[in-house]
């Protein structure tokens, strides 16, 4: 398969890096980050990038990059499901021939899935299952670490995403695989890894006395990074709160937001959607006929009506990811992204792993696949967008620019400012007393305000050319 169906082939990426020739922007993070769906795409919402799909990812791309490790592969894979060398069985394979010429290989696996494909591995090679007592869920984890410890910061590989390994998964399911080149992200990766491994030497056996899985992990040390020129930030669960991530991600959403979600029983990440709605955000998705039943379905479908696609074919939706602003490069575009459904279990108890791209190219490739999932699925287009800046400040800040939520409020205060960042939000009591301020950096910001007494309040917002809009806002606790 070719690596890359864009007008930026990615061989000839490799060749610009090589050759000291400036990239631009959006070559840039495709030198670093490179995304692969495994349905068809809708090509016509491109903002000049053309999104890649494949339907033989697992058993192609990811045995090709194992077959070119020259130091270190760690595995951490929910389920492995494969029972000859043909097929996703190919990944097998190249783990073999890796181990055979000297790479030193770790995997850790979910203990209660099949995981079948793992027999199909020299049994020389460790491999670690997580514990199936009481006292833990599941490592959902889908994650590969390449070289990491390699010399040449450049060789260092993570490859994630929402896919189990399977036939079914690789090329019938929906799924979206990712493969980053970062040093730093790989080795916050490999610290995750580490810590339910239960120790730190490359290629050797886990301990199982220090090993921790769940609830028992400690927290990795770097959570934002820069790769490619773009914010990337990774959290894992249950030690991040990841749900409170997933929570402020929706609420940057300025104008429009997606999301393609297997299994969605957040409640309050579905109200979060919805307020946004409310707000004046385009906002539709995919879910899978496995998250009907859910009270944040219900949450859902009752506001956003046709614009939640259901899939009910005999296969799965099996995406975990959302994208925000495709629409709005001013807005902070970003694409969050992993093995996290937004589940109650997925945030408190699994091992599982997120990441939020912040950079619009990856945006739009994302947008162009659920714009063409919805279309399949629900047989209506999405709104159509394009791909646009909000440029300048206005000259005042009108009503209609602003949103400010809940009003009352009683734990946090909301400002969400469209097409501009204010130069500063304070809240004042009724004297004209300063009760608190804060200088944002985007245009969503959220206030704590559970410590005031109750009460009604100014909220002054500023603009960069000194205009000021003043809202009343009440706090009731």
């Amino acid at each position: 398969m070719s690596y890359m169906n864009t007008k930026i082939p990615f061989l000839l990426l490799v060749l610009f890096i090589g050759l000291n020739i400036p990239l631009t922007a959006q070559q840039n993070i495709l030198s670093k980050i490179h995304i692969c769906f495994n349905h068809p795409i809708d090509a016509s919402r491109s903002n000049g990038v053309v999104a890649q799909y494949s339907t033989s990812f697992i058993s192609d791309t990811m045995a090709a990059y194992v077959n070119k490790a020259k130091y270190t592969v760690d595995v951490a894979q929910y389920d492995y499901s494969a029972y000859s060398s043909s097929g996703v069985g190919a990944f097998a394979t190249a783990i073999n021939n890796a181990y055979s010429r000297g790479v030193k290989i770790r995997w850790i696996c979910d203990g209660s899935a099949p995981n079948s494909g793992l027999s199909l591995l020299n049994s020389a090679i460790p491999v670690l299952p997580s514990p199936t007592t009481s006292n833990y869920t599941i490592m959902h984890n889908k994650f590969i670490i390449i070289d990491v410890d390699s010399p040449d910061s450049s060789e260092a590989i993570v490859f994630t995403g929402s896919a189990d390994w399977s036939n079914e998964m690789n090329s019938e399911d929906y799924n979206n695989h990712l493969i980053i080149q970062s040093k730093q992200l790989a080795l916050a990766y490999t610290q995750e890894f580490n810590i339910m491994w239960g120790d730190t030497v490359f290629g050797g056996a886990a301990n199982k006395t220090t090993s921790k899985f769940g609830a028992y992990k400690t927290s990795v040390k770097n959570h934002v990074f820069s790769i490619g020129g773009s914010k990337v930030e990774l959290y894992f669960s249950p030690t991040d709160s990841v749900n409170s991530h997933i929570f402020n991600t929706i609420a940057t959403a300025n104008d429009d937001l997606y999301f393609g979600m297997y299994a969605f029983s957040e409640d309050d990440d579905a109200t979060a959607i919805v307020n946004c709605a409310k707000y004046g955000v385009y906002c539709a998705g995919v879910v899978d006929q496995y998250s009907i039943g859910y009270n944040a379905y219900t949450t859902l479908s009752n506001y956003l009506g046709a614009n939640v696609a259901i899939y009910t074919g005999s296969y799965i939706y099996h995406n975990k990811y959302m994208v925000v602003d495709p629409s709005d490069t001013c807005s902070d575009p970003m694409v969050l992204t992993g093995s996290h459904n937004w589940t109650n279990s997925a945030n408190i108890s699994n091992d599982e792993n997120t990441l939020i791209i912040h950079n619009d190219t990856i945006a739009n490739l994302y947008y162009q696949a659920i714009a063409e999932d919805f279309y399949i699925i629900n047989g209506s287009a999405l709104k159509k967008e394009t791909t646009g800046c909000v440029t300048g400040i206005p000259a005042i800040a009108k009503p209609s620019d602003l949103n400010v939520y809940p009003n009352p409020a009683s734990d946090y205060l909301n400002i969400r400012a469209k097409g501009y960042i204010p130069e500063k939000i304070g809240l004042y009591d009724l004297t004209g007393r300063e009760i608190l301020s804060t200088v944002p950096s985007m245009q969503f910001t959220s206030i704590p305000v559970d410590g005031l007494p109750n009460g009604v309040y100014l909220l002054k917002i500023a603009t960069a050319n000194g205009s000021t809009d003043v809202q009343k806002v009440e706090i009731i606790k």
